[in-house]
């Protein structure tokens, strides 16, 4: 929880990091549609998702503007990066990577987004936060179904195990921020 005080300190920051959150993963959605586009079922979910990851933005952006604060550029994602590196002497199937860690990314957002519900004080980061925490478990659940859709199960399931031991070693390596994806925040250092 000291992670969600920490990072609610700055919620200007935290709320921009997070629209650019919310881009990517709608970016994401949309590269996954390129890259298959003779995947009927993965294009319908897909562009679904990438809209819903849309709606998600503005609604961030309207209380990051609501707070007086602005879009900042956009920042290198360290956690994001992470996993993608780190997956890259052991990939087998692209797309199986693609789908997995999409799906690792909204599980560890759906973390953060309960922390970040239980801990804010301001009622309308509260509510944002509680409201976008069902979409996220959902889009977890639909990378999963997705990636079963197209490689068998016992294929998946141990990637799957396999991705998770990696991001298990990139978030034990990052870095405090008020970022969404940042690492873990200890206690404010005396003064």
């Amino acid at each position: 929880m000291i992670w969600a005080e920490r990072v609610l300190e700055r919620p200007l920051e935290l709320l921009s990091d997070h629209a650019h959150c919310e881009l990517r993963a709608a970016s994401s959605a949309q590269g996954l549609i390129t890259r298959n586009p003779s995947m009927a079922g993965l294009v319908d979910s897909l562009s679904r998702l990438a809209l819903e990851e849309l709606k998600h933005f503005r609604q961030v952006i309207a209380l990051l503007e609501e707070f007086g604060g602005e879009l900042l550029w956009a920042e290198p994602n360290p956690y994001v990066e992470g996993l993608i590196n780190g997956t890259k002497s052991t990939r087998g199937a692209a797309l199986l990577d693609r789908l997995l860690i999409s799906g690792l990314v909204e599980l560890r957002s759906l973390e953060r987004f309960d922390m970040l519900a239980d801990a804010a004080t301001d009622p309308k980061v509260k509510a944002l936060y509680a409201e976008l925490g069902p979409s996220e478990a959902g889009h977890a659940t639909l990378f999963s179904r997705l990636a079963e859709d197209v490689f068998p199960a016992e294929l998946v399931e141990k990637r799957a195990a396999e991705l998770c031991e990696i991001e298990g070693s990139v978030v034990a390596g990052l870095e405090f921020a008020p970022r969404m994806h940042s690492g873990v925040a200890k206690e404010h250092p005396a003064s």
